[in-house]
């Protein structure tokens, strides 16, 4: 009788050991599943053309000068595709994952625009009204002409109607908080 005990206690050992291994291949298997999945516990959600989006970033130079970016817990929100973003960043954002970080280089077409010498006016002095006192460097807007002034003489204001970062690479680093 002592044999046929240790006998089915050795069966059941087997068992408990095959077991273990069972589940510890199914919690294995269903954790690499469950890596896939996002917080809603669909799948992992892609950016596509047309989702609104939210994410925190830097913008700044090739040199490394930050123009622009979010606060912590106040990021971006966009549409995707709808022309308010930069090109380059609307093409950034497309196909990253939630939660994806990635840092793009941004050309000046794609960013804010080549430089156009066209768009640096000239404007006579004595035709502006005579509160007008203007600055190297100021932002304004001279006969519904928005611009940066960007020298003065005698008798000239000249007005450089480009973005200020017009011919610039931008360098955005980007972290998906949010699609929907």
């Amino acid at each position: 009788m002592k044999e046929k005990v240790l006998k089915a206690t050795k069966s059941l050992i087997k068992i408990k050991l095959t077991l273990s291994i069972l589940i510890g291949l199914v919690l294995i298997t269903g954790y690499s599943a469950m890596a896939g999945v996002n917080e809603t516990g669909g799948r992992k959600i892609i950016v596509k053309k047309g989702d609104k989006v939210k994410i925190q970033y830097k913008a700044s130079l090739t040199n490394g000068t930050v123009f622009k970016e979010s606060k912590p817990g106040k990021p971006l929100k966009f549409t995707v595709g709808d022309g308010k973003m930069p090109h380059g960043l609307d093409q950034a954002v497309l196909g990253m994952e939630l939660r994806e970080e990635k840092t793009v280089t941004v050309g000046p077409k794609d960013a804010y625009g080549k430089r156009n010498h066209e768009l640096v006016m000239k404007f006579v002095k004595k035709d502006l009204p005579r509160s007008f006192e203007p600055e190297v460097g100021n932002v304004v807007k001279i006969r519904n002409v928005p611009g940066t002034i960007i020298k003065i003489d005698e008798e000239n204001i000249y007005l450089d109607g480009n973005h200020p970062l017009a011919g610039k690479d931008v360098v955005f680093e980007i972290k998906v908080v949010g699609i929907e």
